[in-house]
């Protein structure tokens, strides 16, 4: 019995282990931020993504968060007006293509709006970070021809 306890916990603390280093290898590895599948931890998140607009207060926070999903009509442009306070660690903001192009928003503390060109089809918006702290607020202008649509 007490084998398998020790078993167990031991395979428990070795796959939190392996999560959390892939969770930290994700912010300078393109490879990894276009897949489709999110890895994350936050310590703290508070707020959320609604209709075109996310604010969030974030600690602790490692890896890759998908916040929207853009259907493009064919190729349309995004206004993205952006507000990025970093306090500790990287954080960047990030959109891909719908041929797996990886192309920065903002990175690090930032306030501005950038116009980007989406080609047809799904593009996704994903927050990236590094054991980071800070909060992130960010407004889409899009024309009917783009769909936006909040990623839970």
């Amino acid at each position: 019995m007490l084998l398998s306890i020790l078993l167990v916990s031991t395979m428990f603390v070795i796959g939190c282990s392996f999560v959390s280093n892939y969770q930290k290898s994700i912010f300078h590895d393109e490879k990894k931020i276009i897949k489709d599948a999110d890895s994350y931890i936050y310590g703290i998140r508070r707020g959320n993504a609604t209709g075109k607009d996310l604010n969030i207060k974030f600690s602790s926070f490692t890896g890759m968060d998908t916040i929207f999903k853009l259907k493009s009509d064919g190729e349309n442009d995004i206004v993205v007006d952006y507000e990025s306070v970093v306090k500790d660690g990287q954080f960047k903001v990030v959109l891909i293509s719908p041929d797996d192009e990886v192309i920065d928003i903002v990175n690090d503390t930032k306030e501005g709006k950038d116009t980007f060109n989406l080609k047809d089809g799904v593009s996704r918006i994903k927050l990236v970070g590094k054991k980071a702290k800070g909060e992130i607020s960010i407004k889409i202008d899009s024309s009917e021809d783009v769909e936006i649509k909040p990623v839970e």
